[in-house]
């Protein structure tokens, strides 16, 4: 959007020349680099500047392609690199994203670590539903007794106010297999190396009763 919002404004006239850090931050794939390279060509654009030079409209149409194709392989390499060590994560256990609630993401072991107030919040929770006396609502309202609410949700916290959660919220956090110690990632499941909050046991009989009360 602010791209967009800022070759709009070339186009009206209000400003000639774009001042970027370098090509690559400026257009990462072939559709914004062929527009900035024809505005360029034709004097709408009269100048970008960057760090380590300037641009202008009589300048080698050619090496400034080559470097805006770089930047693009740079793009897709990055992208499909940053995917590949995030699958590689999983595959070791660790799960590579937020952490769920009653989990806290620690920053400095780049682990996920047990919420101390909230995972016992959350096993009793599942434990409450496994007796198949509870209705959605009610565990909702359990959780928010105790603090659990939204805005508090996947390991972020709540400072006051909130409401409780919502049926679709509370029926992911108890279909979650991340609490017995298991985590979906791309449509894949891993053995997580995460302390467990409930035993699979219980996992499944909680399951049973979301099924009956679908």
């Amino acid at each position: 959007p602010v791209f967009n919002d800022m070759m709009n404004r070339i186009l009206r006239g209000e400003a000639q020349g774009i001042i970027c850090w370098k090509l690559d931050r400026l257009a990462r794939n072939p559709v914004d680099d062929g527009q900035v390279r024809w505005l360029l060509q034709e004097g709408t654009i009269q100048r970008i500047a960057t760090v380590e030079r300037s641009y202008y409209p009589p300048d080698n149409v050619l090496m400034m392609s080559v470097e805006f194709g770089m930047a693009n392989q740079y793009s897709r390499d990055l992208s499909v690199n940053v995917r590949s060590g995030l699958q590689q994560k999983a595959r070791m256990g660790i799960y590579p994203s937020i952490a769920p609630l009653g989990y806290l993401n620690d920053p400095l072991t780049k682990t996920i670590a047990v919420d101390r107030k909230k995972s016992k919040v959350i096993r009793d929770a599942f434990e409450l539903y496994a007796q198949n006396k509870s209705r959605l609502e009610d565990i909702a309202n359990f959780l928010f007794q105790r603090g659990i609410k939204t805005g508090a949700t996947r390991g972020r916290p709540n400072n006051g106010g909130g409401k409780p959660l919502k049926r679709d919220q509370v029926t992911f956090l108890l279909s979650n297999p991340f609490y017995y110690g298991h985590f979906k990632y791309s449509g894949e499941m891993y053995e997580g190396k995460h302390t467990a909050l409930v035993s699979k046991a219980l996992f499944d009989r909680v399951q049973k009763v979301l099924a009956l009360r679908s």
